[in-house]
């Protein structure tokens, strides 16, 4: 029997206020190098890398994840600038080791474990689950309820609700 259960769920950070005042910042530099440019050809270069970093600090400022769950496969993007798409990560729900709310007790034999943590929440009051995924990776996600069930069902086992 295969899993055809497919969802889609829009997770929004906070904007980022630092990235954004930098990027004002970067841009008023960058018009201001080109002001004094017609003085001094050198002043092109720094207004190059003032609107390179604007643009950068655009694309920071805000950040959304779509998480994707299709075929036993839960698939992240990174959506940036609310515009710009780019895919994070792809995770098997086989070779998830437990995945519990943050502060279960099923978690407490992993607590101390060394791994690279993959934040894919919106760092707000949301209610965050952690997954462990081949000993090696933690994620965070702010995951509903449609997506727990589906990946419940898929793994009873190693998912929990509480």
């Amino acid at each position: 029997m295969t899993d055809q259960t497919f969802l889609e769920i829009l997770v929004a950070r906070k904007r980022n206020m630092a990235a954004a005042a930098l990027k004002i910042v970067c841009g008023v530099l960058a018009v201001f190098s080109l002001i004094i440019m017609l003085y001094s050809p050198l002043f092109l270069l720094a207004a190059l890398v003032f609107a390179a970093l604007a643009y950068f600090c655009h694309l920071q400022e805000w950040i959304e994840y779509e998480y994707t769950y299709v075929g036993r496969e839960l698939s992240v993007d990174k959506i940036m600038a609310r515009s710009r798409r780019k895919k994070a990560a792809e995770y098997q729900v086989d070779k998830m080791e437990i995945g519990a709310p943050e502060g279960s007790s099923h978690l407490d034999d992993y607590r101390n474990r060394d791994c690279a943590l993959k934040d894919y929440s919106s760092k707000g009051g949301g209610k965050r689950f952690v997954i462990y995924y081949e000993g090696r990776e933690k994620l965070i996600l702010e995951a509903d309820e449609k997506l727990l069930q589906a990946l419940r069902s898929a793994a009873p086992s190693r998912i929990f609700l509480n």
